[in-house]
């Protein structure tokens, strides 16, 4: 319905640009177009089904637990020697919607290096099963981490992290 009312507002409002209406008629339409689109704004928003973890029903698995890689062979973590790391802030990644929703169990290989400053760079996820939004999410979470600074030209490479997705819980190893 609001869709046809704006399509003739156009229409009508067209028209009167053209000189075929006055203005009087051009007013009212333009303050009739200006309250269908605020009230199609206005419109109560429909939550996200796959909404915020902490939001979501429980977890009910549809997928086997996929089998635990073996992470050395997966990714060269023989650079990441050196100083230790404290992490400043390691905030752990989101169980994704669509994983959730599906009932799918994963996991995640990150590697990412360490520059003096104690930022992260260079994130690239080595493998994953199933991939896809369980990659993305283990990614964004070692994106946001900080270390304390590093000594004077220190820089760690090629540090690996695994994210395991399993029965609605990420856990780190």
């Amino acid at each position: 319905m609001v869709l046809r009312t704006v399509r003739h507002a156009r229409r009508v409002i067209g028209a009167a640009r053209r000189g075929a209406g006055d203005r009087v008629r051009l007013v009212r339409i333009s303050v009739l177009l200006a309250a269908v689109s605020a009230a199609a704004c206005a419109a109560p928003s429909v939550p996200n089904p796959l909404g915020h973890p902490s939001e979501r029903g429980p977890f009910i698995a549809r997928s086997d637990r996929p089998v635990p890689p073996n992470v050395e062979r997966a990714a060269d973590a023989s650079q990441c020697r050196g100083e230790p790391l404290r992490a400043i802030a390691a905030p752990m990644p989101d169980y994704p919607a669509r994983g959730w929703s599906r009932g799918l169990q994963g996991w995640a290989i990150v590697q990412f290096d360490v520059a003096a400053s104690g930022d992260v760079d260079q994130v690239r996820v080595t493998r994953g099963v199933p991939g896809g939004s369980f990659n993305r999410e283990a990614e964004r979470a070692v994106r946001n981490w900080r270390f304390a600074e590093l000594s004077q030209g220190a820089r760690l490479e090629g540090c690996v992290v695994l994210f395991e997705f399993l029965m609605g819980e990420v856990h780190l190893r």
